[in-house]
């Protein structure tokens, strides 16, 4: 009976500290967090990396976005991308056609929405202390992320934080159908002057495009 309770009481200490955040981890975090508050806007180029060896898929692609606060302007794989904190326009120019949806309707998916680029990971998510790894002149200290949610399609993101500026410069995604995306950040600016209306949508500069309204 006693080693029955001690084992029991083993099993729940165990349970208990795996389910705890690392405090490196977290303290990292929370300098990078430090370094992304005090910026109103960011603008950041970055390459996107989707991998799946089962299906035998290796695609990249470069692109380009603006953000502030929920505002942003996304430029990726011949879209663009304006939002204006309500509504989000896609705008395709290969096809002259223009998507206008409300932002509520992406709110319930689980990727990483790109105003929520920089900070996505504050909550929902066991935070544990990673790899390490060369990065030009300096080195990457991974974060892995876990979903705390049981039924989330993702395995486990790992965020690459440059140790001497504190800027995540990867952030890896390892779906549970063992898809792997990875978006590499090329150069990230804090606090960009930006035009008064970048984000604001012009139905005049489109006139021959197809508008639709979900």
């Amino acid at each position: 009976m006693k080693k029955t309770t001690l084992y029991t009481l083993l099993l729940f200490v165990f349970n208990f500290l795996s389910s705890q955040n690392d405090e490196r981890a977290s303290s990292l975090l929370e300098e990078v967090t430090n370094k992304i508050d005090t910026a109103v806007s960011y603008s950041i180029d970055f390459t996107y990396t989707l991998q799946n060896e089962i299906e035998n898929i290796n695609q990249e692609s470069n692109g380009f976005i603006v953000i502030e606060n929920d505002n942003y302007l996304l430029d990726f794989m011949g879209i663009k991308q304006l939002c204006d904190s309500k509504k989000i326009y896609s705008i395709v120019s290969e096809n002259e056609e223009i998507i206008i949806s409300d932002i509520k309707e992406n709110q319930n998916s689980e990727s990483i929405k790109p105003s929520k680029l920089l900070n996505f990971y504050r909550e929902g998510y066991l935070i544990l202390w990673d790899k390490i790894e060369n990065y030009k002149s300096s080195k990457l200290q991974f974060v892995k992320l876990i979903p705390s949610k049981s039924n989330s399609d993702i395995d486990y993101l790992l965020l690459g934080i440059d140790t001497k500026t504190k800027n995540i410069q990867k952030i890896v995604e390892i779906g549970k159908n063992k898809t792997k995306t990875v978006l590499t950040i090329n150069s990230i600016i804090y606090n960009p002057e930006i035009d008064k209306n970048l984000f604001i949508f012009n139905e005049n500069d489109y006139p021959n495009y197809y508008i639709e309204s979900l």
